[in-house]
């Protein structure tokens, strides 16, 4: 799991991440102009050059490298540059790996915390009906490395967004296709496009309206995503989603590697836990990185027992 607290001395100060250097400027309009040539050659629409985006290519390099188990990523890159990220180029990336380690960090916390949510709920016969929400989606894989049988996801995120990484998919089953390939039959996950700092406190209702049931087991995931929202549509959010698991089945949870400033910023798990339970849940895994800037939290509803 990720390292308590972070760098000591100088990380990055209570509440987020530091102000970027002009040089880490300069590297994001590098970034900025090695997406446009790398998207060049893609159909209208597939150009994204937002954090989403780069985020999928760090994926994918951290998967070639062996130090990330994402076999998709990198499939929903442009086949004219994906090789930038491929096994063999892996040594030309080795002076910023280590940057990219909380990616690494982030993915394998919310990963194990899936696979044990599934593991819970498959006794040998059979996935029954689950439910995965993303909230603020972006380019995540889940949907397509965790597609089986019995489990729908529910994509959130702004409708731009959501359109791009639908043809992204499309493409890559295509491709799938082409090569014989074939993932389990399943219904494509259900998309939901708002603006999460205008929709807070409605997200649930509103999914409830495309499908989904309160009553079906749900991992609700948020990954890197409430830096993004004002103060108070994070509480909203947070808010509708304890209300929600107060009448959810088990093991139904929440896994979240993000910033919850300004309501928590402690490394200590007492403090955490004291946050937790003031919204009704019971915290089952708690981590930080970087004096308590990101939260890595697992809870669950206050109402069951981990025996299911």
């Amino acid at each position: 799991g990720p390292p308590r607290g972070g760098p000591p001395q100088g990380g990055p100060p209570r509440g987020g991440p530091p102000p970027r250097t002009p040089a880490q400027r300069l590297l994001d309009s590098l970034f900025e102009e090695c997406f446009r040539l790398a998207y060049a050659f893609e159909p209208d629409g597939l150009l994204d050059s937002s954090k989403n985006l780069r985020v999928l290519w760090v994926r994918a390099l951290l998967a070639s490298a062996g130090q990330l188990q994402d076999d998709i990523a990198a499939q929903l890159l442009p086949r004219a540059s994906r090789w930038v990220v491929s096994p063999p180029f892996v040594p030309l990336w080795q002076p910023v790996l280590k940057k990219l380690e909380w990616i690494r960090q982030r993915t394998e916390f919310i990963d194990g915390v899936f696979d044990g949510f599934l593991a819970r709920l498959d006794e040998g016969q059979g996935l029954p009906e689950t439910q995965c929400v993303l909230i603020g989606s972006g380019y995540d894989t889940r949907a397509l490395r965790y597609r089986r049988e019995g489990l729908t996801f529910f994509e959130v995120d702004l409708p731009a967004v959501l359109k791009v990484k639908r043809r992204m998919r499309q493409r890559y089953l295509d491709e799938l296709a082409q090569e014989a390939r074939i993932l389990p039959t399943t219904a494509e996950p259900v998309e939901l496009g708002v603006d999460l700092n205008e929709a807070a406190g409605t997200v649930v209702q509103r999914l409830s309206a495309v499908g989904f049931n309160v009553a079906v087991p749900t991992l609700v995931i948020c990954e890197a995503v409430l830096f993004y929202l004002s103060p108070p549509a994070k509480q909203k959010l947070l808010g509708e989603f304890s209300a929600l698991f107060a009448q959810a089945t088990p093991p139904s949870a929440i896994v979240l590697t993000d910033n919850l400033a300004p309501f928590l910023r402690s490394e200590r798990f007492d403090e955490a836990e004291a946050y937790i339970a003031d919204a009704g849940l019971r915290l089952v895994q708690h981590d930080t990185l970087w004096n308590g800037a990101i939260q890595f939290v697992h809870a669950e509803s206050a109402n069951y027992t981990r025996d299911l």
